[in-house]
């Protein structure tokens, strides 16, 4: 188990062995301790997809191992000393609340200056917090608005297609007729130049009929 671990590790109870086993424990503070983080419990309203939102979301490991390290960074050397001493006591007491006096004693350290540690660690770990949500909120916000520009230019751009495609229609509907008048006309000009060429068949016909008519009269009063 590594240095950090272990001196995490006795947070959610080392309070309460002081403050039921030390009588004497000086009155509290004015400085607020800082709230226990929470352990990534989703709101059921931003539940992430795949997951229930009640679900507890699963530590990130990159990120517990850089709060780790900032813990061991701005670790209090009075903290330090007596957590390495109860540790180290570990197999030799098993009951915490007796280690945790001869740890005190041992290290010449009061239960104050222990939870003036733990309290600092704290405080680390509200800044920490803080700095994340920070930078988290920028980056949100910048990624969200760069969706929101990009929706906004497609749904600008899907407008602007519906108005072509409508215009479109608009020229097929106007071809379409176009192209009914264009056939009927066909249909009537066909007609009209079949009129003509019966037309001139029929006088053609006659004329050719009065030459002959008019050669055989012709020949008859040659002969």
């Amino acid at each position: 188990m590594s240095e950090a671990t272990k001196r995490t590790s006795v947070f959610g109870f080392l309070k309460n062995i002081v403050s039921e086993e030390v009588p004497d424990r000086p009155a509290p503070r004015n400085t607020p301790v800082p709230t226990a983080p929470s352990h990534g419990v989703i709101p059921a309203e931003e539940g992430h997809f795949g997951r229930p939102a009640s679900e507890p979301a699963p530590p990130d490991p990159a990120a517990l191992g850089k709060l780790e390290q900032r813990l061991q960074a701005a670790c209090p050397k009075e903290y330090a000393a007596f957590m390495e001493q109860y540790e180290s006591l570990k197999e030799d007491i098993s009951d915490e609340r007796t280690r945790f006096k001869v740890a005190l004693k041992t290290t010449h350290t009061t239960a104050e200056q222990v939870l003036d540690g733990v309290d600092q660690l704290l405080l680390v770990m509200q800044k920490a917090k803080d700095e994340f949500q920070r930078s988290f909120d920028e980056a949100t916000s910048k990624k969200m608005s760069a969706f929101d520009e990009s929706i906004a230019a497609t749904n600008q751009l899907i407008e602007s297609s519906k108005e072509q495609v409508k215009a479109i229609e608009e020229k097929i509907a106007s071809l379409h007729e176009k192209r009914e008048a264009d056939i009927q006309n066909r249909t009537t000009e066909a007609r009209r130049l079949e009129d003509v060429r019966l037309g001139f068949g029929a006088a053609h016909a006659q004329v050719v009929h009065r030459l002959e008519d008019q050669k055989s009269r012709l020949a008859a009063m040659k002969a």
